[in-house]
């Protein structure tokens, strides 16, 4: 019996990562308010590049993003089933922290925004910090902003102990207020030139505050590649890994800036066959989508948001059984992607049996036998037959022609399949 891991219950997982959120303000807003004053203060004759944003649309943006939007868009992706990563930054623009609340706003929208935050976004959301400001470098001592910016000065970050103090101290933040993060994502390009040291740093700072041995983070973007799933400092014996995210599409919702409308059909068009998700999908690779939160907002106009609805819209047709694609968390990603990678299986032929060995456990791990089989127990458990791949989900198992599915969630340690031929 030859036997092969495949996806998850045999669907290509799907993923979207929204980024530049926090509680109350819009980033944006402070973000380019911010800027251009460095601009102001450092390079007073050079013009703002477009990617530091623009002056006459800054006066058009509004400084907050009401909790009664987030609420509209989380009850969306909940009932449609969408899931991902939705940063959480702790000190944003150094406007407020987190846990300590936003003085200059009302109370009640601050706490409003926690409450959405746990009860509507987390359960289909991986929440993390986009370290600490999302502007400028925090000094760790006065929690003053410096002059260096998170994503200009730390995309080569200092590799000692100040980088890892920084994500630490970001993970303590969102637990300060409930949220032990699965994961960072990186404020633009943080982190980039030194990639080793940066996903080291986010390991060992997630081992320390959450107890977390298989994190991930999100750092790259990429359009013109294939998607993949690096996993980084891996201990195989000790469950020991972190993964790092790759998307493959965005920004095309509404743009970072909030003003820059996206476009549909870059990700998806109406008959399904063009646009960045189709060719990635038929490759069955893992399609993560990117968006930023000012830009589903779109100063009020919710564009960003219309966007997104068709595109699920449109990938809801391509998939209208539900066979091909799985929405999932980020970090479920991460730990399918380790789980595949590090699980030893052990073929016994003569006594019909598969054994398993990993210690790193995943939800809906699924496996291909090349034999039909009528009948499958899972450390003595009988799995159920179902007929149809709409049908297959974990604990079952399904027979096509000569090969055999088999879906279960798996756990740490030794796992033993016994089949009947």
């Amino acid at each position: 019996m030859n036997v092969t891991i495949c996806n998850p219950i045999l669907r290509t997982p799907l993923s979207l990562i929204v980024d530049d959120s926090c509680p109350v303000i819009n980033l944006t807003y402070y973000w380019i308010q911010q800027r251009h004053a460095w601009k102001a203060r450092h390079q007073p004759n050079v013009p703002p590049g477009r990617w530091e944003g623009d002056a006459t649309q800054h006066k058009k943006m509004p400084p907050t993003i009401p909790a009664d939007f987030a609420w509209e868009w989380a009850e969306w992706c909940w009932e449609n089933g969408v899931k991902g990563k939705f940063s959480l930054i702790p000190y944003p623009a150094g406007v407020g922290r987190v846990d300590e609340g936003f003085p200059n706003f009302p109370t009640h929208e601050y706490q409003s925004w926690l409450r959405i935050y746990r009860e509507i976004i987390w359960p289909n959301f991986d929440l993390t910090p986009e370290m600490l400001t999302h502007t400028a470098v925090v000094d760790l001592d006065t929690f003053a902003l410096t002059e260096e910016w998170e994503q200009v000065e730390w995309v080569d970050p200092p590799v000692d102990n100040r980088l890892t103090d920084y994500i630490i101290t970001a993970m303590e933040m969102l637990n300060n207020v409930g949220i032990p993060c699965e994961g960072v994502t990186s404020p633009g390009a943080f982190g980039k030139r030194q990639e080793a040291a940066y996903a080291k740093a986010v390991l060992t700072a997630s081992q320390e505050v959450n107890n977390n041995p298989c994190p991930f983070y999100f750092l790259w973007l990429k359009h013109d590649e294939l998607p993949d799933v690096p996993i980084w400092h891996v201990e195989k014996e000790k469950g020991i890994a972190i993964a790092s995210i790759v998307a493959c599409a965005g920004d095309w919702f509404g743009g970072w800036t909030g003003y820059d409308l996206g476009d549909v059909d870059r990700f998806i068009t109406e008959d399904g066959q063009g646009g960045r998700l189709p060719p990635i999908l038929e490759k069955e690779l893992p399609c993560v989508l990117v968006g930023h939160w000012p830009g589903f907002y779109f100063n009020g106009e919710k564009c960003g948001f219309d966007v997104l609805k068709t595109v699920k819209s449109r990938l809801d047709n391509y998939d209208p059984d539900g066979t091909k694609t799985l929405w999932m968390k980020t970090s479920e990603i991460g730990h399918y992607w380790m789980a595949r990678e590090f699980t030893e299986i052990t073929v016994l032929e003569k006594q019909q049996q598969i054994n398993l060995s990993t210690q790193f456990p995943t939800a809906d791990f699924t496996l291909v036998i090349d034999v039909p089989i009528r009948r499958i127990q899972v450390d003595g458990w009988d799995l159920r037959e179902v007929h149809s791949r709409r049908d297959f989900q974990r604990d079952t198992f399904l027979c096509e022609g000569k090969q055999t599915y088999v879906a279960f969630d798996l756990e740490i340690g030794e796992t033993e399949l016994v089949v009947t031929v």
